[in-house]
């Protein structure tokens, strides 16, 4: 291999003008291919796209887009001043662009147009639950009450508000029974209808909910969106505080996060690098040979990309593009060869150079590579992309390195006379003499670092909430509380349940069926239109079901109970009489509440609820939000909280019963999601970590065929990782669906440092030289660790946790395979070479 790159190196000297145009070509066509890709910002395209689990979440979400509803919540002194607020934000809502319907009251017409539409039609909605409520309401005891506060109200104490004929209609109460269904229609929040507006408990918050155009997935219309409604609320009145959540509000604070991390980081990154190599070699040729070939490197695989056309997410194109920073280290090693490499002119420096490093960089880039291609075999399809990204950029930036490096260090080495050091390999000259020195101290240190790190280990869990990873803002989170404990804590978390069909009726029929089962499982709360809209089939089984509860016998039964109350009636002069119905006035009385319980058997034909007639009611914008209409495809969704304490396999064991008993349905619940990520973060541990350290021993075998020289070029890879582990278990660091990824970058960046320090002594014919070409080696190992420090280190100044905890835990990876490897590895070996050297005495 080294025969081939000094080859390629001869021919540019002699035809000058042939690398460049062939490099040059490389790179246009790659940049022109990369302008095809489209990026996408959404962390859920990171996920398994044919994981079942994942698949039906998002159909679930793209079928019922209106979960990505935007949420505002005010909040002022008083009542009057917080719906105040919302009538004016609704208003101007109402006019914005991008805005689809707003819904900051239940207006008085949809309250009439509820006590017209539903008066006498309680059959209609009696199931399960209202059986059951009505068992309470109409049994022994209940009437003797009701009479009296009927009769202490008509003497003006208060009791039951009702005039005479709606006492007569319904003395039992049972149409304040059918109005509460109604609450169940709160979207999640628990609130109060005041004037018609969602307020909450303590009367100082009002609600505002509206849908946008377009979906959150669209970051770039969130954004423009999201300023568009940050300009109307700018416009409320002091002393009133407006708070928005909602996907888009997600969606816009996600890519403004992204964007600001990208350019601070790059920037911070690249300018730390810059100074490092101005000090560290005083040139500004080092900076182009590590810049050129990473650069074109990441060119030509992003133009392999776009050959090949799609999406592709924009997370992982800014993570391979980091992970490419472990390809610049190739470059470093020839920079750091050119001071000491032999010579007469800058051309034959040069080609020393590559002729000492090429055979341990090709050795390092392989583990590099084999490495990373571990994450083909990842369940996430987001760190399979970063594999084909970060694979093809390292062989591409390697050839690059190989083939342009050398030419670009010929002016270098111009600059540096024969013997010259450069600032960073005087420095680590004296580190290394340093640590000959205090051997027994530098051991003894890694070794009490190790002992302190390691019970961390077993503190580092899993973490599967892939919400905790996007980027929204402190503000955004901070409302997310605010409205959660203002309007019910479980607000947010709620399972979110879609149930489909051709039809509205047969959407209407499937949600019936997730009604009934939610119901029978004692499902805490739920909202869901079944309870005030069910299908026309079901609203006949309701009827069916009235006539066989109202039975002649329980019918009897309710009229001896009437008849045996008794209310007491003060008379104006003083004294008391009893009111009581015999059984020919009770039936007088009270006929039309009788005749209410027989219904005449074409009821349900006369008087079903045909959901499709009533589109322009003033009604159907309550159940509005529970509905999407598509061409073909109607969905109707549900939102439950399975169980009171949320308790995960609870959870699991109802959403196994609901979608046994509703096969078609789609559900998607946070807990659950969460479960099945951390299962893939478990598998991929596992698996990739396996399969990375059995490539890199196979090919260091091959490579040392020495056990001994194996195990000291794995130590930094090791200790490394097990420092790092242990430091992320005491920091509360959990390993989550991005940074699993730096178990893989610390198997190929580690085995790098390895590698050069085991072959710096393998080359050697004595321990002097070793140790001459350990500086030589330990300043491309310095500079290598110390660029990747640089560029994942800027990444700890994001604020998007994906970039952060990546960032934080790669640089503490970096930093303990270092250590490990310029203090500890060369302590080993020359150990070693004094036991060899004492065994041939």
């Amino acid at each position: 291999m080294t025969f081939l790159w000094l080859k390629i190196f001869d021919a540019a000297l002699q035809r000058k003008w042939l690398l460049p145009v062939v490099l040059a070509c490389i790179v246009g066509l790659s940049a022109l291919l990369a302008l095809r890709l489209t990026f996408s910002e959404n962390i859920f395209d990171l996920l398994p796209q044919d994981d079942p689990a994942v698949v039906e979440g998002r159909l679930a979400l793209a079928r019922f887009r209106t979960l990505e509803r935007i949420v505002i919540d005010f909040e002022a002194a008083d009542t009057a001043g917080a719906i105040a607020a919302c009538d004016q934000v609704a208003d101007d809502l109402r006019k914005t662009e991008g805005i689809k319907s707003v819904t900051s009251r239940v207006s008085d017409e949809a309250l009439a147009d509820i006590a017209t539409l539903y008066d006498g039609r309680m059959p209609l909605l009696f199931d399960a639950a209202m059986e059951e409520e009505l068992a309470r309401e109409t049994g022994p005891g209940k009437f003797q009450p009701r009479l009296q506060e009927f009769v202490d109200a008509a003497e003006g104490k208060g009791g039951i508000q009702a005039t005479t004929a709606q006492f007569r209609r319904d003395p039992y109460g049972l149409e304040g029974a059918l109005l509460k269904r109604f609450a169940n229609l709160n979207s999640g929040f628990d609130v109060h209808l005041v004037r018609g507006h969602l307020v909450s408990k303590d009367g100082k918050h009002c609600l505002l909910i509206a849908e946008a155009e377009k979906p959150a997935g669209n970051s770039s219309e969130s954004r423009a969106l999201m300023e568009r409604v940050e300009g109307v609320l700018a416009k409320l009145p002091e002393g009133v505080t407006a708070r928005v959540i909602g996907g888009h509000r997600s969606a816009a604070d996600n890519s403004a996060t992204i964007y600001r991390d990208v350019a601070l980081t790059n920037t911070a990154g690249t300018l730390g690098v810059l100074l490092l190599f101005l000090i560290a070699f005083r040139g500004i040729t080092p900076v182009l040979t590590l810049l050129l070939p990473v650069s074109m490197g990441l060119a030509f695989s992003l133009g392999l990309q776009g050959a090949m056309g799609g999406e592709i997410s924009a997370i992982t194109v800014g993570f391979g593009a980091t992970m490419l920073s472990i390809s610049g280290d190739y470059t470093i090693h020839l920079v750091a060869a050119v001071s000491g490499a032999p010579g007469d002119t800058p051309a034959a420096r040069a080609r020393s150079a590559l002729a000492h490093v090429a055979s341990p960089v090709a050795t390092a880039m392989l583990t590099t590579v084999l490495a990373i291609a571990t994450l083909h075999f990842s369940r996430f399809d987001g760190l399979r992309q970063l594999a084909t990204i970060a694979v093809v950029g390292v062989l591409a930036t390697f050839v690059f390195a190989m083939t342009l490096g050398p030419q670009l260090l010929k002016f270098y080495a111009r600059k540096m006379q024969s013997g010259h050091k450069s600032p960073l390999e005087r420095l680590v000259a004296w580190s290394d003499r340093a640590r000959q020195k205090l051997v027994i101290v530098t051991m003894a240190a890694c070794a009490l670092m190790t002992l302190a790190l390691a019970p961390g280990l077993f503190k580092v869990g899993l973490e599967g909430d892939v919400t905790k990873l996007d980027g929204k803002s402190q503000a955004t989170r901070e409302a997310e509380d605010v409205i959660a404990a203002t309007y019910g804590g479980a607000t947010l978390r709620r399972t979110l349940i879609v149930a489909g069909g051709d039809s509205l009726q047969e959407a209407l029929r499937e949600n019936d069926l997730v009604w009934r089962t939610l119901h029978a499982q004692g499902a805490p709360k739920f909202e869901s239109i079944a309870w005030v809209l069910p299908a026309m089939q079901t609203q006949r089984e309701n009827v069916a079901r009235w006539r066989r509860y109202w039975s002649a016998e329980r019918v009897a039964l309710l009229k001896a109970e009437m008849s045996a109350a008794k209310a007491t009636r003060h008379l104006s002069g003083g004294g008391e009489s009893q009111v009581s119905f015999s059984a020919e006035k009770r039936d007088t009385y009270f006929a039309e509440f009788f005749a209410s319980l027989t219904p005449p058997e074409n009821f349900a034909d006369a008087r079903v609820l045909d959901a499709s007639t009533l589109r322009h009611r003033p009604l159907f914008d309550l159940v509005r939000n529970y509905l999407v209409e598509e061409p073909g495809r109607v969905s109707v969704a549900t939102t439950a909280k399975l169980t009171e304490d949320g308790d995960l396999n609870k959870e699991r064991a109802k959403l196994a019963e609901l979608k046994a008993a509703t096969p078609s349905v789609l559900a998607l619940n946070r807990a659950q999601f969460a479960s099945r990520v951390v299962g893939f973060v478990r598998h991929d541990l596992v698996l990739l970590g396996g399969l990375s350290l059995a490539l890199v021993l196979v090919l260091l075998w091959f490579n040392f065929r020495n056990v001994t020289d194996l195990l000291c070029a794995l130590l930094p890879v090791a200790g490394g990782l097990c420092w790092t582990l242990g430091a992320m278990g005491w920091l509360g660091i959990d390993f989550n669906i991005i940074n699993t990824l730096m178990t893989v970058f610390l198997a190929g960046l580690g085995i790098d440092y390895g590698i050069f320090v085991v072959q710096t002594y393998r080359e050697a014919e004595s321990a002097e030289e070793a140790h001459r070409n350990l500086v030589s080696a330990g300043t491309g190992i310095a500079a290598a660790a110390l660029t990747t420090l640089l560029g994942f280190g800027s990444l700890t100044l994001a604020r998007h946790p994906a970039l952060f905890t990546v960032g934080l835990t790669t640089a503490i990876g970096v930093m303990s395979a270092f250590v490990l490897a310029v203090f500890v590895v060369p302590s080993i070996m020359d150990w070693r070479v004094g036991r060899h050297r004492s065994s041939h005495e």
